[in-house]
């Protein structure tokens, strides 16, 4: 039985750009300074404060200027991304259209158009929302590299955010193409030490775990994390995603109490600076109910499950990709409880909901259909379980390739499947596959 993990890092990557009134000299207006402050805040990881003074700040602008202003264009960026890091994503995407809409009327700010695109793309990642995401995203990507050089910070931000959004959407290999991209950009005009290469660096370590490389992973993690506790906090929000994304690696290595220590650690960050009921709180409970499952703690990981949906529905509707894991894991958690009826609804949901989201050919997709073989299996409903299963390896060969390991337990599965039909002549294709991809794997690692 498969029980699955969620990465939590793509709405800490929204820009906060300043508003190019603040270069004028040190007489800033009162607008001005409370947007300043804002900007603070939030570097410091205090996105309450930020959204409360990127509120009085668009207030103060809109009484000082036409509503279509730059200036009120600017305020209203600087809002919606401490809404973004809040989970207030509908409101932050009206307040970056509303911005866009400024922008793409007002000549000469193709820099700041570009930002609010790549902003808004962020947001609409974050809802799943992804054929939109990427032409925003690429749209943001061409003006970057138009206005200050392909080379440049700015285009690597871009870059990072096209391959979190490739990542999202089980794009492994172009995720992590554009994330190399960034990285380097970033290490180059940044320094090695800047808490935005250690964002990209978070990313792409995410990218290598999902392709099977946990050390490599690991060690860019570590190194990200190094480097955010030392230049902005061990108390930021940042920290508390890198820490999950470390715990997924200790998962996929079986270092479960690493795993739950590295959880709760980045679950107390969230909920001091976001609240209890955040996504990214969520997600944590999510991963914790993945630990629970594996130290075969079903109740408790059906437990910590039902309250992570609770907040997904919340924030996000019955239809996110992330509602769609909850339901694949809490179906794990009642299977495991021989509760097969409501088990079997929830994998079914959930594979619904993934196509939906991401259409047939997703990693997620594949992990719902191998539950649901699985559960299939225990019934003796063998025809249904093979079809299950069968879609399933099929669409981790469409991802991972023919010859990955992810594709290792699905054949042994269907092997001993086809046994239980006495069909064996299949039953001997899917070893000697298995056993193939396993000698492969063992020659080039």
């Amino acid at each position: 039985m498969l029980i699955r993990y969620i990465s939590r890092y793509a709405g800490a990557n929204a820009a906060f750009p300043l508003l190019a009134a603040l270069a004028l000299g040190a007489d800033l207006t009162e607008w001005s300074q409370q947007k300043e402050a804002g900007r603070k805040a939030y570097q410091s990881g205090h996105y309450s404060e930020a959204e409360r003074l990127g509120r009085e700040a668009l207030g103060m602008a809109e009484r000082a200027y036409a509503a279509d202003s730059s200036e009120v264009a600017g305020c209203l960026n600087d809002l919606a991304v401490a809404e973004t890091a809040l989970g207030k994503y509908a409101d932050a995407e009206g307040h970056y259209r509303k911005a866009l809409e400024i922008w793409e009327k007002t000549p000469g700010h193709a820099a700041a158009e570009a930002r609010i695109l790549s902003n808004l793309s962020i947001v609409l990642t974050s809802q799943a929302q992804y054929a939109e995401a990427e032409i925003l995203a690429l749209r943001s990507l061409e003006v970057q590299r138009r206005v200050v050089g392909p080379d440049n910070p700015e285009a690597a931000q871009e870059l990072n955010n096209l391959g979190q959004l490739y990542a999202a959407q089980g794009r492994y290999k172009e995720a992590e193409t554009f994330l190399q991209r960034a990285a380097a950009i970033r290490e180059k005009s940044l320094g090695e030490n800047d808490p935005e290469t250690a964002m990209t660096l978070t990313a792409l370590g995410q990218v290598y775990l999902r392709l099977g490389q946990s050390e490599l992973a690991m060690q860019l993690l570590d190194r990200a994390l190094h480097i955010t506790q030392k230049s902005l906090s061990s108390r930021h929000p940042r920290v508390a995603g890198i820490l999950n994304s470390i715990s997924n690696v200790y998962c996929a290595q079986g270092k479960y109490k690493d795993a739950e220590k590295a959880l709760r650690q980045a679950v107390g960050i969230w909920e001091q600076a976001l609240g209890p009921n955040h996504p990214d709180v969520a997600a944590g409970l999510t991963n914790l109910a993945a630990v629970s499952f594996s130290r075969h703690n079903y109740k408790l990981a059906e437990q910590y499950e039902r309250r992570a949906l609770e907040i997904n529905r919340t924030y996000f509707g019955s239809e996110h990709p992330a509602v769609a894991i909850g339901l694949d894991n809490l179906g794990a958690a009642l299977f495991a409880q021989h509760n097969y009826l409501e088990a079997e609804t929830l994998f079914n949901q959930a594979v619904a909901i993934s196509e939906k989201s991401h259409g047939g050919k997703h990693p997620d997709t594949a992990d719902a259909l191998s539950n649901l073989a699985e559960l299939y299996a225990a019934e003796s409903r063998y025809p249904e379980a093979a079809t299950a299963l069968k879609r399933s390896i099929d669409i981790r060969e469409a991802v991972f390739g023919s010859n990955s390991k992810w594709l290792i337990g699905g054949l042994e599965a269907y092997s001993r499947l086809m046994r239980k039909m006495q069909e064996y002549a299949e039953a001997e294709k899917a070893d000697v596959r298995a056993l193939g991809i396993q000698v492969r794997n063992s020659l080039h690692p």
